[in-house]
Parts: C-alpha cells; sequence; structure tokens
C-alpha cells in the first residue's frame, strides 16, 4: 500500500474562481511530484486543465517549484496562474 500526506493547495484569481475554492486539501502519494500534483487536479478540477500548463508553483512561503520536483510531506502549495506586468 502506498504513502500518502495531504497537501494543502492555495488558488488564486481566476484558478480559484474555476475549482470555486481558494484552498484544496488532497491526499497524494509521498513521492508526489509537482508535474503529478499538476495531473491530478487537472483531472480532479477539468476547468483549470488549460491553466496549470502555465502556472507557477510555489511551497511552503515562497520556494519556486518545478515539474520534476517532489513536493515535501505536508507542504503548504501555492498555485499562482500567469500574470502580465508593465
Amino acid at each position: 500500500m502506498e504513502q500518502t500526506h495531504t497537501l494543502s493547495v492555495h488558488l488564486y484569481a481566476n484558478l480559484k474562481e474555476k475549482a470555486g475554492t481558494d484552498c484544496l486539501k488532497l491526499q497524494v502519494p509521498v513521492t508526489c511530484t509537482v508535474g503529478e500534483l499538476k495531473a491530478l487536479l487537472k483531472h480532479a478540477y477539468p476547468a483549470l486543465a488549460a491553466q496549470l500548463n502555465k502556472v507557477v508553483v510555489t511551497v511552503n512561503g515562497g520556494q519556486v517549484f518545478i515539474t520534476e520536483e517532489v513536493l515535501p510531506l505536508n507542504a503548504d502549495v501555492t498555485i499562482l496562474p500567469p500574470f502580465g506586468g508593465g
């Protein structure tokens, strides 16, 4: 049996609107990567699918994680949609 842990996933802007909440609690495998988290979210929340390819994922207050990185146990994950500046 695969071990799991709980992630808190915070969503902002239109991601929050499409998911219908600003915070999700997800049970994920201990070895869950950012890419696997995105796949789980795409399956559970299809309305997010198109945007999840372009988001920034930060962990525990600001460290940016890339697709291949394994998320820490019981991490606090923030998913930020793309934003422009000038």
